[in-house]
């Protein structure tokens, strides 16, 4: 059975593990080099031209990269800033491409059901409009490659496009999360297609699904996000949950089928051993595989190399000794890396004194949410296996061999996930707190990431105060639905401060990182209103509360400020536009979108919001 035909697009791909020396940078021949390798980012952070770094790794160079090292080289660049910034002028164009053609969305209409359902003008204006801006955020590669700097029209280059730009093509329309973030980005993707589905868009969000599918085919796994300069990392893993939202609204059995194996393909990334932490319980005998982010880079990432680099000079600054302070740099990139594939970028819970991003050690913890998300993409693969089964003809002999290896994943995802499960309770469950916990282990001198293993009693609970993601197992389905352990779970985040009349905060903690007090964001504000929905049905009132919170705050926010955003602050009374973190807030915004869209089809508008007119 092949699948590659269904999502190649027919692009080749664009690079291949030989373009990336063992530390994640590329080498000198590998096609985006311009784009990641130190040489230039450190000539760009010395020329000061771009305020923010990512600007820079996403504009085009006007020189195939063979070229451009061959000017750097003869260039004063190294030493001297004028030098610098007179090469960048020569070979990269003046910033980022933005949009300049309208993609079609076949299946976009005027008045989706979710507005036309609406039971006041306010809810519906709101609804229209936020429904209006899926073609606002789609994209084509055409706005990166078919053009000229000036907008004109040029004939492809195929070899141009592959090196002159950091953008990986996708063979379907993009819908991008908004402003800075101008490409595909893993996680988001999932609660875009749930909004994409709510607008009555199936193509789209199969498009879109399609797209992710296509970087596995491509690269074996989905990176960070659709540049080449996230090639190093992923982000939590919800690949299967994208594609078992759109086979509930289209069941088309085939398609089911060609993306099986490509989830497959991706859980055998997850699952690799510098990704496994082996956990003994010496009391019961049992061994525990959990996971954990780890980055393939040891380098500065190139879309923040200016902020990265300053976090690994202040860990640094008191080391004289020139082999101990690289040691350590190579670890805080790695770690920083690593906290930007957990999504989760940044959070006091990553770091070892909950305030100073130095003392991050994002490779040494054992995540509660993201054991989660594998349990569900376990859980998924099992069930679209079943599903898969029940597509297929009855007494076709043709198909024996694909009904046996779908019997094969049916079984052994069944038995991952029942793994898993027992592993998440042993290990990452807090009986005192009713909720799971993220846990810490020091690592050892030399020890070899691809063989970590530690008894249970090595490992001790991260952090002290509540953090949302430590409620993401039970969306995930680590408890039985209805069971008391999960009605414990939603009176523990009930108790935990983190819920607020404007939201959930994502953690009690003022680090000034966004993903703490006082933001909060769509995807945690769903996974927990859908946790209750599905895991705790009589606190279903529970639900809506938390869904109306939102929705009064984004709502609100938009009326201020004409905007959807990133995130929330739950404590700002004037818009609620959510701060902090080493970027600007960014307005679009795609997750939100499909957040807002989900929930107001599920709950409607808050009936007690006084702007809420007939």
């Amino acid at each position: 059975m092949t699948t590659r035909s269904s999502f190649d697009g027919g692009h080749a791909a664009l690079t291949s593990e030989d373009d990336v020396d063992e530390d994640g940078d590329a080498s000198a021949s590998a096609p985006y080099a311009a784009f990641c390798t130190s040489a230039i980012l450190a000539a760009v952070n010395r020329a000061a031209i771009w305020r923010d770094s990512k600007d820079f790794v996403d504009t085009r160079s006007r020189s195939p990269p063979a070229k451009v090292f061959e000017a750097l080289a003869a260039s004063g660049a190294a030493t001297c800033s004028v030098a610098a910034r007179e090469f960048l002028n020569e070979h990269f164009e003046s910033g980022p491409r933005e949009r300049s053609k309208m993609p079609e969305l076949v299946d976009w209409r005027r008045d989706p059901a979710v507005a036309r359902g609406a039971r006041c003008a306010t809810s519906k204006e709101w609804a229209t409009h936020v429904h209006e801006l899926w073609r606002v955020l789609a994209r084509l590669d055409a706005d990166d490659y078919d053009e000229d700097e000036d907008g004109k029209d040029v004939a492809g280059d195929a070899e141009a496009a592959r090196t002159t730009s950091s953008r990986i093509r996708l063979p379907y329309p993009a819908v991008v999360p908004g402003e800075r973030f101008r490409e595909t980005y893993y996680w988001d993707t999932y609660w875009i297609v749930l909004g994409l589905l709510t607008s009555e868009m199936p193509a789209t969000a199969l498009g879109v699904t399609n797209n992710l599918l296509y970087m596995v085919t491509t690269y074996g796994f989905v990176p960070n996000g659709a540049r080449v300069y996230y090639l190093n990392r992923s982000q939590p893993p919800l690949l299967s949950s994208c594609v078992s939202a759109v086979y509930e609204a289209t069941r088309d059995a085939e398609w089911l089928r060609q993306a099986l194996p490509l989830l497959v393909q991706e859980y055998a990334y997850l699952t690799r051993s510098e990704r496994t932490i082996t956990v003994r319980d010496t009391e019961s005998g049992e061994v525990h595989a959990l996971s954990r982010y780890f980055a393939n880079t040891t380098r500065p990432r190139p879309e923040s190399y200016r902020e990265d680099v300053e976090v690994a000079r202040r860990a640094t600054r008191r080391l004289d000794d020139a082999v101990a302070k690289l040691d350590v740099k190579r670890k805080i990139y790695r770690h920083l890396a690593s906290a930007a594939e957990s999504g989760f970028d940044f959070s006091s819970r990553w770091l070892a004194d909950g305030n100073n991003l130095e003392t991050i050690r994002t490779c040494d913890m054992i995540p509660a949410d993201l054991n989660g998300f594998m349990l569900r993409v376990e859980t998924d693969i099992a069930r679209l296996a079943r599903e898969a089964l029940v597509s297929l003809p009855v007494s076709q002999d043709e198909i024996y061999a694909e009904r046996v290896y779908l019997n094969h994943l049916l079984e052994k995802f069944t038995r991952a996930s029942e793994v898993r499960r027992r592993a998440i309770d042993a290990v990452l469950w807090d009986d005192d707190t009713k909720r799971w916990r993220d846990v810490t282990f020091e690592p050892l001198v030399g020890e070899d990431a691809r063989a970590v293993v530690r008894d249970v009693g090595e490992l001790v609970f991260a952090c002290e105060t509540p953090y949302v993601s430590d409620f993401t197992p039970l969306w995930c389905g680590a408890l039985d639905a209805g069971s008391e352990r999960a009605y414990e779970v939603v009176e523990a985040l009930r108790t935990s401060k983190l819920v607020t009349a404007k939201g959930i905060a994502t953690s009690l903690v003022e680090s000034g990182q966004q993903w703490d007090w006082p933001n909060a964001w769509a995807p945690s504000t769903h996974m927990l209103v859908e946790a209750i929905q599905l895991y705790a049905p009589r606190e279903e009132k529970y639900a809506k509360e938390l869904a109306h919170s939102w929705l009064r705050t984004a709502y609100q926010a938009w009326k201020s400020t004409g905007f959807m955003h990133e995130k929330y602050d739950v404590c700002d009374d004037a818009d609620s536009v959510g701060k902090g973190g080493e970027y600007v807030p960014q307005r679009g915004f795609g997750w939100t979108n499909g957040v807002t869209l989900r929930l107001l089809e599920q709950y409607g508008f808050p009936d007690d919001s006084v702007n809420c007119v007939e």
